[in-house]
């Protein structure tokens, strides 16, 4: 279990989580919670979404961010979330193959989607814009069935918002601070001031 927390911890979760817009104060279960959904999902094989919510001390939109923030963090493998109906499975064939075709694009060289559609095979300047759209939807169906994670998608601007880039932008002009009455994090202006996004609390930037 010691190679499940290798680069794992609450400040990291929440910093993953605020990135899609939710914010909550600081958990005392959180390593239990995450040990938990691990066993249930790779050690137990257990697909239904409420029953893991359910037994790991979870809402189920909390143990989904969970599930997700454990697949950014490679600790589990490649697993489709299906919020229609509630459950996590193997992702298939034809996914794995899309998801190893993408992957090195977005996982390690972030690129946007023009650039990812000039890598692909039998992309030319005449058919660029076709291929385009053709990366665009299909990494935006991954993403919606939960099989890519640390993005957003920009659908007015066909554009891929990372999470990391984002992070990387707000830590130029801001710090991120724990807020000192209920935990959560909360990005400050240097030298600042903010209310907590959370519980409204008053957080300085002190140093």
């Amino acid at each position: 279990m010691e190679d499940l927390f290798e680069n794992i911890n609450e400040w990291s979760y929440q910093r993953f989580a605020r990135f899609y817009g939710t914010i909550g104060p600081s958990d005392l279960k959180f390593h239990a919670k995450l040990s938990r959904i691990y066993n249930l999902i790779v050690e137990e094989k257990v697909e239904d979404l409420e029953f893991i919510a359910k037994e790991s001390g979870c809402t189920l939109e909390e143990c989904i961010m969970k599930i997700m923030y454990l697949k950014n963090k490679r600790k589990i493998g490649n697993y489709y979330i299906n919020r229609i109906n509630n459950t996590v499975k193997k992702c298939s064939e034809q996914d794995e193959e899309l998801l190893q075709k993408y992957s090195p694009y977005i996982y390690k060289q972030h690129l946007p989607v023009e650039k990812i559609a000039l890598h692909m095979p039998g992309a030319t300047i005449d058919n660029l814009v076709i291929m385009k759209k053709i990366v665009y939807y299909e990494l935006l169906d991954l993403y919606k069935r939960g099989l890519i994670n640390g993005v957003s998608f920009d659908e007015v601007d066909k554009q891929i918002v990372y999470y990391s880039v984002e992070k990387r932008k707000n830590e130029k002009d801001t710090v991120t601070i724990n807020c000192p009455n209920c935990g959560a994090i909360n990005d400050v202006n240097r030298h600042g001031k903010a209310r907590c996004e959370y519980c409204k609390s008053i957080i300085e930037d002190k140093q």
